[in-house]
């Protein structure tokens, strides 16, 4: 028998999902361990071959794809635990990093932040000035040398940089995008003298336009390139020890994965690789279920993640922003907020308005009712009280809650301040959440030129499916599917994502422009990604090259991507790549805002080689009869809304249900990891994967 297993570390959580060969799958969760991820991984790990009656040995010594999606990358930045970092760059311009975007200091940042933008902050500087060294060279727009690099100086920058006791260095050069060889000059004397410094350089990582983001992007490498790559090195080492032969595969926020050895030199790449891996595989089960345009929600204990699958293909961000910094790394668009399962209820000290988000509980000490000590309420606690969770059979019985702990948090902290009795501020701190991730899918679909009603809204994340049957029919999406390993879904997502590597290069051409010249770039630029997937394990007829560019009128800053076609670049296919550019132009600003008068320019090009790992094959069930009776595990008072209270409601078990069976709401169908509530004039069905299907009706 062998597996397929895919692992994501959340902030709550590490998620195991293990896929055999008949598609069976197989879901391990651990409380997530910050102070060393790898025994979140290891515990997860265990928990799914236990329930496989197996060891971990067992399991991994019959493993054919491991991949993992963490956040040792995004948690270091947050902590701001990265190394000591030196920078490298054209002598006059050692203060790019520091002086960055006028609108940095509102990077990433909601607009209900942004209000007092004269006490906000510019990003946290990563490299401090006296570790900035600028050297003598010069290149122009055009790739000519104007000024050649002066090796000493450059040698004397790297000695000063090291005697400072950097671990690691990011070299960025003014245009080194046109020409590359100064930067690749200091890359290799700093090697050869200092064999165990990482070092990076722009012209490798984002040879693109850009003169800040792509500082940023490089000297966000360095600074969290050691430390990453020695995690994912000992887990690999770990996971080895166990019996694991294949390669550790490594989700990547670009949406594929890539062996660790091929990320070395782009860590950074593995950035928020976790939401990305849910995003992954809504478009897998997608493709398996006919739909096309996916609008994927998580909701797990710590945020509430968004993305969106249109036509198929994953939407990429047009500004990459981490932390307020501004890169180029090429990044599934995920949307996120911080509301979950733990987010922590309180009252505004000034207004005295109800909040919820985007403090966390996290799992150390969690919600009030895991009795760990936490003392404040969160929206777990309010699921509690309002009849949702069963208090016995969290994780499956893993894991009791205690409903005391619970109303007395919630009593102490909302319902005696607003002079409400406890039902009613828990049935507020429902609906402050529900209304908030109602409004973050409406901000990923609406406003980037995208209708809600021609999309189904898959859920996952263990809190998700809790909420989903409300704010689903508060954007109006034409139906909601919950798979069956929900609280899972991301690590099946990194078990079902293809390989892939990204490559792009900038140069501005106007349109129409010379043919020939566009072949040459996307020549160079597919021979780059084959290699590293040839070096990644995959064989040339395995491979597929997606080619894109990104367009703009004339002086404009903002660009739009479009993909080109599988035929020839020629000069009767420019009137056709002219023309999407200009349909998706005015989608996202508006129809009549575009202005071919103006002119237009192709800016960057970009190439994806993506090829198959071992996908998991899913099981189909027979269809049973409608009726859900075999299923019936008992009934519970439950509060919803349309009712103005708590009402008797089936609770259903959904490891029991069988494709065909058809629920009508109000109901709740629990499995050990997650629990689906369906709100009164829902009605749910269950397809051949066993998914349960909500089609839209009130949401109360």
């Amino acid at each position: 028998m062998g597996y397929t297993i895919g692992i994501d570390t959340g902030g709550t959580f590490t998620d195991c999902v293990v896929v055999d060969d008949a598609g069976h799958l197989t879901i391990g969760k651990a409380l997530s361990t910050p102070r060393d991820f790898s025994q979140g991984v290891i515990d997860s790990l265990g928990d799914a071959a236990a329930t496989l009656g197996l060891t971990a040995e067992q399991l991994l010594q019959n493993t054919d794809v491991f991949g993992h999606g963490t956040t040792v990358a995004t948690n270091m930045l947050l902590m701001h635990t990265g190394v000591k970092t030196g920078l490298i760059t054209t002598r006059g311009f050692e203060d790019t990093m520091f002086i960055g975007r006028v609108h940095q200091k509102v990077a990433g940042l909601k607009e209900s932040d942004i209000t007092y933008v004269v006490k906000l902050d510019k990003a946290a500087p990563l490299v401090s000035r006296q570790r900035v060294r600028g050297v003598t060279e010069r290149v122009d727009y055009q790739g000519k040398v104007l000024v050649p690099l002066d090796k000493a100086d450059a040698a004397a920058a790297i000695d000063a940089l090291v005697k400072d006791g950097v671990e690691a260095i990011a070299i960025c050069l003014l245009w080194s995008f046109m020409d590359p060889q100064h930067e690749q000059e200091i890359k290799a004397m700093a090697r050869q003298s200092y064999p165990n410094l990482f070092v990076t350089a722009s012209s490798d990582l984002s040879p693109r336009m850009g003169e800040y983001e792509r500082m940023a992007t490089t000297v966000l490498n360095a600074y969290l390139g050691p430390v990453s790559y020695r995690y994912f090195q000992a887990l690999d080492e770990r996971l080895r020890r166990l019996g694991l032969k294949s390669s550790l595969l490594m989700m990547q926020c670009s949406g594929g994965v890539l062996p660790i050895d091929e990320l070395k030199e782009k860590v950074i790449y593995t950035l928020g690789s976790g939401p990305v891996g849910g995003v992954s595989g809504a478009r897998f089960l997608g493709q398996l279920l006919g739909h096309s345009n996916i609008l994927c929600t998580d909701v797990g204990g710590t945020s509430f993640d968004v993305g969106l699958v249109a036509q198929g293909e994953f939407e990429y961000s047009r500004e990459a922003v981490i932390d307020k910094y501004h890169t180029q790394i090429p990044t599934v668009d995920v949307a996120s907020i911080g509301t979950g399962g733990g987010s922590i209820a309180w009252i505004e000290p000034v207004t005295g308005v109800l909040r919820v988000g985007p403090q966390s509980a996290g799992s150390e000490p969690g919600p009030a009712c895991y009795d760990r000590g936490g003392e404040l309420p969160a929206l777990t606690d309010a699921s509690l009280i309002l009849g949702y969770i069963n208090p016995d059979y969290f994780l499956g019985g893993k894991m009791r809650l205690n409903p005391k702990r619970a109303f007395d948090a919630v009593e102490d902290k909302i319902a005696g301040p607003l002079g409400k009795d406890v039902h009613q501020a828990a049935a507020g701190i429902f609906k402050i959440a529900t209304s908030q991730l109602a409004d973050l899918v409406r901000k990923v679909s609406i406003e980037r030129g995208y209708d809600p009603r021609d999309f189904v809204m898959l859920v996952y994340g263990g809190a998700g499916p809790q909420y989903a049957g409300v704010y689903g029919a508060d954007i109006g999406v034409k139906g909601i599917i919950i798979p069956p390993l929900a609280a899972a879904f991301s690590a099946f997502g990194v078990a079902a994502s293809r390989v892939s590597a990204f490559y792009s290069q900038s140069l501005p051409l106007p349109v129409p422009t010379d043919v020939e010249r566009l072949k040459q770039i996307y020549t160079g630029l597919e021979r780059r990604a084959g290699e590293e997937l040839t070096r990644a394990g995959l064989k040339g007829r395995d491979i597929s090259l997606l080619r894109f560019v990104e367009m703009r009128y004339r002086r404009q800053v903002h660009v739009v991507r479009v993909s080109l076609s599988e035929k020839p670049l020629s000069a009767a296919s420019m009137d056709d790549i002219v023309a999407r550019f200009e349909q998706r132009y005015e989608e996202l600003y508006g129809k009549g805002s575009g202005f071919r008068q103006g002119g237009i320019e192709m800016v960057n090009y970009i190439v994806m080689g993506v090829g198959g790992t071992r996908f998991p094959s899913l099981r189909k069930y027979p269809r049973g009869g409608s009726d859900p009776a075999p299923a019936l595990k008992s009934r519970r008072r439950a509060y919803f809304e349309k009712h103005g209270g708590f009402v008797d409601t089936d609770v259903f078990e959904m490891d029991r249900l069988q494709p065909g069976n058809a629920i009508a709401g109000q109901a709740i169908i629990e499995a050990p990891t997650t629990i689906a509530v369906i709100h009164p004039g829902q009605h749910a069905r269950v397809d051949e994967y066993k998914n349960v299907i909500i089609e839209m009706g009130t949401q109360k």
